[in-house]
């Protein structure tokens, strides 16, 4: 399927969205977001992302935090910037590696149980949850 340079949905799933209840800054969730749909293959290298001011539109957040989002993706390296609006996900950007799975993992990790802990649970209750859920899969 052909990427949409107006939206970020080139594929079916490749859909992001800001959470006010998460503890996470809404930059940070943008790029997390973009990342793991980069990771899973959902956005491909060449594919192209929305504009700053159109995807900031669409998620009702001021351009600075996608301007933040994106700059932190093509400090990783997982995207590009071409003229002077278009960014597209950079080529051999699918993240594959298992220091980069690791790091990407350990990232998820923290921004959960930083959110977790700011809502106010004890380690102990995150930890009978946690082993609990991971019992039933």
């Amino acid at each position: 399927m052909p990427s949409d340079t107006h939206g970020l949905m080139p594929r079916p799933n490749a859909i992001i969205s800001v959470d006010a209840s998460v503890a996470a800054p809404p930059f940070l969730q943008i790029f997390e977001q973009i990342r793991a749909l980069i990771e899973r293959g959902e956005l491909r290298p060449g594919d192209a992302l929305p504009t700053v001011r159109q995807l900031a539109g669409d998620l009702g957040v001021a351009p600075n935090t996608v301007a933040r989002a994106y700059a932190d993706l093509r400090t990783e390296g997982l995207v590009t910037s071409e003229e002077r609006r278009l960014t597209r996900v950079a080529s051999g950007s699918s993240v594959t590696s298992k220091q980069s799975r690791r790091k990407a993992l350990t990232d998820a990790v923290d921004t959960f149980l930083a959110s977790l802990t700011s809502r106010g649970y004890a380690d102990d209750e995150i930890g009978r949850e946690l082993r609990k859920r991971l019992g039933t899969i």
